[in-house]
């Protein structure tokens, strides 16, 4: 007992570990994910500042374009006239003379200055457009690279969150797992001994029976007729046996048409049988559920059905259906003998005793797809089962 103990909180431990582990790492990822969008938002700024700066380097080139056309106009200007002054000295005193060729000095002194100026404004601008398109082609593979490694991110962090949710969904369901096993087996077992006991012994009868009417077909046709005859009746007999094993098993209507006739159907197959004449009544507008929320509810009623024919004491049922508007309910109930309160905690206390009622079974798959169900009864005036199966989605 001490090394099992031991074994369990070693197994506890590392569950606990692994989570934390897997939490730890959805942390992280989510914060490096917050630090790749930062880093995009921050290349997005820097490019958008780089373009406001671009704009006033084109406004200021253009600026000195215009003042560098302004002096080469003042320039041919004053040019001319220092022209007109050297051709007539005699006309022009000397300080006009030097003041026509200082004017001309003084204008092409600024020139110099504003195209050397207009040249450096505009190799800056050609480098600072060339720094602009690199820094957009990186914002654009910033933005594709944050995109995907953000869709990457958030996957990988749905993923780690689906997998720490189902260790904890398995870490508080182990017991119902092995519920759902034993089920299982005690189902496998009960179909094969239906078909031992069923449709296995029958074929070997009529594998006797066909030896009896080969042997009779030459010496007495008509016995052997008579016997064919029969022969058939009893394979027709087993073929129905097989298709009730079948239709326990899983009836295709369920799968094929959906929950409300595949009721309809067992009601109808029961009553055939003589097994239960079991009333269906459907009353709101049908919601249609997942297959597996269909085949759970359809065992629920099958199996309350057949607490009724085993143990309730009488030959009569009713199963009504109510579609509300975010709910459908489910009452199966009988005037029989009801449940004996000790009975039903024997089978509370051991499931898998012999003669029980399977109401730990419709609990548990009530609970499997989120279903609620109760059990009211009294001895000796009947019972009712309920079910109130919420829709995932409203209508």
């Amino acid at each position: 007992m001490n090394i099992d103990l031991s074994m369990d909180v070693d197994d506890g431990q590392g569950e606990r570990l692994l989570r934390d582990a897997f939490k730890q790492s959805i942390e992280s990822m989510e914060g490096s994910k917050g630090q790749i969008f930062e880093i995009y938002e921050n290349t997005k700024e820097d490019v958008e500042s780089t373009r406001k700066m671009l704009l006033e380097l084109k406004e200021q080139t253009r600026k000195l374009q215009d003042e560098v056309d302004e002096l080469v106009r003042q320039e041919q200007k004053e040019k001319q006239k220092l022209v007109q002054v050297s051709g007539n000295f005699s006309n022009y005193s000397e300080d006009r003379i030097r003041a026509s060729y200082e004017a001309v000095k003084t204008v092409q002194v600024k020139l110099a200055i504003a195209k050397e100026k207009e040249y450096q404004t505009r190799r800056q601008r050609d480098r600072l457009e060339l720094r602009l398109y690199s820094m957009e082609k990186t914002l654009h593979m910033a933005e594709t690279l944050a995109t995907k490694l953000g869709s990457v991110i958030g996957y990988l962090t749905s993923q780690l969150s689906d997998v720490v949710t189902q260790m904890e969904i398995v870490s508080k369901n182990k017991f119902l797992g092995m519920q759902i096993i034993k089920a299982q087996e005690n189902e496998r077992l009960r179909v094969s001994r239906e078909i031992h006991d069923g449709p296995a012994q029958e074929m070997v009868n009529l594998i006797y029976q066909a030896s009896v009417a080969e042997r009779l077909v030459d010496t007495r046709p008509n016995e052997a007729k008579a016997n064919l005859q029969e022969l058939r009746r009893q394979i027709r007999t087993c073929l129905a046996d097989v298709r009730q094993i079948i239709f326990d098993m899983r009836p295709m209507t369920l799968d094929d048409l959906g929950l409300i006739p595949a009721l309809r159907q067992l009601t109808k197959k029961l009553g055939e049988r003589e097994v239960l004449n079991a009333d269906l009544q459907i009353d709101g507008k049908e919601y249609k559920f997942d297959n597996h929320v269909e085949v759970t509810i359809f065992r629920i009623v099958q199996e309350a059905l057949n607490n009724v024919h085993r143990h309730a004491g009488t030959d009569h049922a009713s199963v009504r259906m109510l579609y509300t508007a975010d709910h459908l309910a489910i009452m199966v109930s009988d005037q029989g003998k009801g449940f004996d309160v000790d009975e039903l905690a024997e089978e509370r206390r051991n499931p898998s005793g012999d003669g029980h009622f399977g109401v730990i079974g419709m609990e548990e798959r009530a609970r499997i797809i989120g279903a609620t169900i109760s059990i009211a009864f009294e001895l000796g005036k009947g019972t009712r089962v309920n079910i109130k199966m919420p829709y995932p989605q409203p209508r």
